[in-house]
């Protein structure tokens, strides 16, 4: 007699997918025939677990085995097709892939059918870091990067060896790297595949290595890149340079190379976006008179006239003064907030004049309330 399935995986007949899945991949991995090697029963029981989780995780299947059980999978309703020899289970090596992931086959030396690549490696990527000041970002610029990374081995320029007559085909794998075993069991016949332990799965065997990289074709050394640094390009983004990065095993291709960048905050300048903001102090009497100053620009200094009645918070825009758009054309603007200076520690003659210049002036000479200087800065960033 067949054991009830909620009892052979010890969860209830209520349980979720979610349930019978973890209770599956515990009982998978104590009774596996790679694992159960001193268990008799070892085999029997992982078929069992196998064949109840093959039904209860298919909806139509459980539904079927709730209402008629064992009997009515037999008779076909939705059944788990004669279970000798897993026919019924389509690919098998599916069950552990999703259930377990990659990990799982590796552990018992490729899983069912599968197995690991084979081969020299392919370089490693590598992640640097650049500092840059507003202006380099903001018009690009190139650099000379220096790092320590995996170098073809300058000796045997990346072959493994000087005297190429000395590589030979692994007698073992036959050149492709890899080892096949076959093992029978009650579950039908298990095939793993697992890299040449001779060749370490490059299929070769090198009879006299070179001395410098003992036969791996790199070794470490410094770097020296240049990278070019694209105008518009902002702190915290990176560039990915391609064949950059650490050199492959025997010829196979270097990694890439990421450069993150890092912009160093500027004494004048603020970035926002593409924008640039900066500030100019004006003393009041220019203000009020109106004045022509060198304000400095990321292109150098500019002349830039403030006009009479020129209030605190007011902004002046440059058009085009801003940082370059990253891969596009043209430039952000330039935004300059006024800062009205206002004279303190006066003498008893400078308040009397002042308070002569109130009186004279009158309240209608006086700008109305203007907008804050935050809300201007709003419109201007969202504009």
């Amino acid at each position: 007699m067949k054991r009830d399935y909620y009892e052979v995986l010890g969860v209830p007949r209520d349980a979720d997918l979610q349930q019978i899945k973890k209770a599956y991949r515990k009982l998978a991995r104590q009774y596996h025939p790679d694992v159960a090697t001193d268990t008799p029963e070892g085999e029997e029981k992982f078929k069992e677990a196998t064949e109840a989780y093959e039904v209860l995780c298919d909806a139509q299947k459980r539904q079927v085995y709730d209402t008629y059980g064992h009997d009515g999978l037999r008779r076909g309703g939705g059944g788990a097709g004669g279970f000798d020899g897993f026919e019924g289970f389509g690919d098998f090596g599916d069950i552990f892939s999703n259930l377990f992931g990659g990990a799982f086959g590796q552990a018992f030396g490729g899983g069912f059918g599968g197995g690991q690549q084979a081969g020299p490696a392919r370089g490693s990527d590598l992640a640097v870091e650049v500092e840059l000041d507003l202006e380099e970002a903001a018009f690009g610029v190139e650099k000379e990067i220096t790092f320590t990374a995996q170098a073809v081995c300058t000796e045997c320029e990346g072959a493994g060896t000087t005297e190429p007559d000395s590589v030979k085909t692994c007698a073992d794998c036959g050149g492709r790297g890899q080892v096949r075993t076959v093992r029978r069991t009650m579950l039908g016949q298990f095939v793993q595949m697992g890299v040449c332990p001779r060749c370490s799965g490059t299929g070769q065997i090198i009879e006299n290595p070179c001395a410098e990289c003992k036969g791996a074709g790199r070794r470490p050394a410094e770097r020296k890149v240049n990278v070019n640094i694209p105008a518009g390009i902002d702190d915290g983004q990176r560039i990915r340079v391609t064949g950059k990065g650490g050199a492959g095993e025997r010829g196979m291709r270097s990694g890439d190379l990421y450069v993150g960048v890092r912009v160093r905050p500027h004494e004048i300048f603020e970035r926002h976006g593409d924008d640039i903001l900066t500030g100019v102090d004006l003393t009041m009497v220019q203000a009020a008179l109106g004045v022509t100053l060198n304000v400095p620009t990321l292109d150098g200094d500019e002349e830039v006239e403030f006009p009479a009645g020129t209030q605190p918070g007011d902004i002046k825009v440059l058009r085009g003064k801003g940082v370059t758009h990253l891969n596009g054309h043209g430039r952000g603007d330039q935004a300059i907030t006024v800062r009205v200076i206002v004279p303190r520690d006066l003498d008893e003659e400078h308040r009397r004049l002042l308070e002569q210049f109130d009186e004279s002036v009158g309240a209608e000479h006086y700008a109305e309330r203007s907008e804050g200087m935050l809300h201007k800065l709003r419109s201007f960033f969202t504009s």
